[in-house]
């Protein structure tokens, strides 16, 4: 696919919520996880909780275009190492919107997303296409170790090309991500320099922040008080980076 095409895709599928006002607003680009569906309720909620709090959020639908939904991509069907060129893609796109406050860019990931932008600041180096972002936050990132020698992941073996300040917070009884490895990512890329902070919830579980799935079931091991703190840190680490 050419650039031209990707981007076609790409901003296809961008989804807006802002707060009232004229603005411009420092703005959060926003990488979902891999549920059935890329668009529900729950994200809406996500994109309006950022609105509260004064950011412009900025969904990006990794499925969009791909023919995938999330059976298709939690078998393997779509890498975080493939989707990361969509983070690029969804960043120089709100840098061009008048609405969105120049120098106050930030991602935000959540399982698959996360790991997506993990992979793109692996693979920012030929191009420098991820300087516009001024800080990353990620929540209960997806980590895989390499299946029979394939790797799904870049950032298990390459370090990030780019160090921009990052937050991220481990759910320590996740049963859907390898926590352990995604700490050994991120303490490797620390040891180089990179200002992350990480941040482990003890006993929580990989959906302990979101309420309810995409058919708008409870989660099982959602946890209002860690969540709530959970996203006032992100909400807070966002404020301070991008004011």
């Amino acid at each position: 696919m050419t650039l031209v095409d990707a981007t076609s895709r790409v901003e296809g599928g961008l989804r807006v919520k802002r707060p009232d006002g004229q603005g411009p607003f420092p703005t959060v680009i926003y990488f979902h996880g891999a549920s059935d569906f890329a668009w529900h309720d729950g994200q809406q909620a996500i994109l309006d909780g950022f609105a509260t709090e004064g950011f412009a959020a900025v969904f990006v639908d990794l499925y969009h275009g791909r023919g995938v939904n999330g059976p298709a991509v939690r078998s393997g069907a779509l890498m975080p190492r493939a989707a990361a060129r969509d983070v690029s893609i969804a960043l120089d796109w709100a840098g061009r919107q008048s609405w969105a406050a120049p120098g106050r860019l930030g991602l935000f990931g959540l399982s698959f997303g996360a790991t997506t932008i993990m992979d793109a600041l692996v693979l920012d180096a030929p191009d420098r296409s991820l300087e516009t972002a001024r800080a990353a936050a990620l929540l209960t990132p997806w980590c895989a170790k390499d299946i029979f020698g394939f790797n799904m992941i870049r950032a298990v073996h390459v370090d990030f090309a780019r160090h921009i300040p990052m937050l991220a917070i481990l759910p320590q009884a996740d049963s859907a991500s390898n926590q352990a490895l995604c700490q050994a990512i991120l303490q490797r890329n620390q040891a180089r320099g990179a200002p992350i902070e990480v941040v482990s919830v003890a006993g929580a579980g990989h959906n302990f922040a979101l309420e309810n799935d995409d058919y708008g079931n409870a989660f099982e091991d959602y946890d209002a008080a860690k969540s709530k703190a959970a996203w006032q840190r992100i909400y807070t680490f966002f404020r301070t980076r991008l004011e």
